[in-house]
């Protein structure tokens, strides 16, 4: 039999949140993620400066730790802000079934919060931009004060909520750019915002690829396939891939990336295009799972990234 969750003291919500983290922000997993981010902007970026490109540097380091604890934050708030529909939808979850607590994770997220923001303090500008960021964040917390307004709205939540991340990204070019001795006028910003651009074009693609269904499978879960239809939904997540591709092999084509950055970065926007078309001969559940193929885009778009 295993352990009891309730215990006095911390033991009792530090049990609960290992509980939490294992099921919905498995540790290894976006650290590792954090990491493969944070270095990619990094090397990319100085490959754009003609800085020295270094994986592992003071800077990458609190560049991953940036992305980890900021995402975490999202994870927590997304938590407590869609805690009544899980209940509804998904009370399995730690916490509309009561294994994790609305304290713990109110409570970790004031934590991590604080951390992500303080380990800033010593960053020159990247302390600002990390703490516009994170007041995005809280406005996203709270539906940007109109909630009754938005929650019924996936269209008007995406086009509100997706803009945070370009905010990190651009978050950590301040980051590099204060490294290595680079003021607002010294970075060359249309090619950064084609490196954003081209990152966050794979992420929204990956937010519409999580919330598409075949058509047995739709719920009461609002999704992308159930207002746009399936075709409609991937068309979407493809045209945002296409973007991607487009603008990081623009990149590489405009300022002499490696080789690897091309190839890394179209074969990952080949294997998501398959995961679309296998779904749309066939839509069904053994198809619908597109959200993989869009994590294989990103992630060789960003791994092309380490190798540019």
């Amino acid at each position: 039999m295993s352990a009891p969750l309730v215990r006095g003291g911390l033991a009792g919500p530090l049990a609960r949140l290992r509980v939490y983290l294992g099921e919905m922000y498995p540790v290894p997993q976006r650290l590792a993620m954090a990491a493969v981010i944070s270095v990619s902007l990094a090397t990319v970026f100085a490959r754009l400066h003609d800085l020295e490109a270094r994986w592992l540097s003071a800077a990458s380091l609190l560049g991953a730790w940036a992305v980890f604890a900021f995402l975490l934050v999202l994870r927590l708030m997304d938590e407590l802000k869609d805690l009544e529909v899980d209940r509804v939808l998904f009370p399995e979850r730690p916490l509309p079934s009561g294994r994790v607590r609305e304290s713990d994770l109110t409570g970790a997220l004031g934590v991590v919060a604080t951390l992500f923001v303080g380990a800033h303090a010593a960053a020159g500008p990247a302390l600002g931009t990390a703490t516009l960021t994170l007041g995005y964040a809280v406005l996203m917390l709270h539906w940007f004060f109109v909630p009754e307004r938005m929650r019924p709205d996936l269209p008007l939540t995406l086009a509100t909520h997706t803009p945070v991340i370009p905010l990190l990204l651009l978050h950590l070019v301040t980051l590099f750019a204060n490294a290595g001795g680079l003021g607002p006028r010294d970075v060359r910003w249309p090619a950064v915002l084609a490196l954003v651009g081209s990152c966050w074009a794979g992420f929204f693609a990956w937010e519409i690829a999580r919330k598409t269904r075949a058509p047995g499978e739709e719920t009461a879960y609002v999704t992308y396939s159930r207002l746009l239809g399936p075709r409609g939904a991937v068309m979407l997540a493809a045209s945002a891939q296409t973007l991607s591709v487009g603008l990081g092999l623009w990149l590489w084509a405009r300022h002499e990336l490696s080789p690897a950055f091309a190839v890394l970065a179209t074969a990952g926007y080949l294997v998501a295009v398959g995961g679309h078309l296998r779904f749309l001969r066939a839509p069904g559940p053994g198809t619908s799972r597109l959200r993989p193929f869009a994590e294989v885009q990103v992630f060789g778009l960003l791994l092309g990234g380490v190798l540019a």
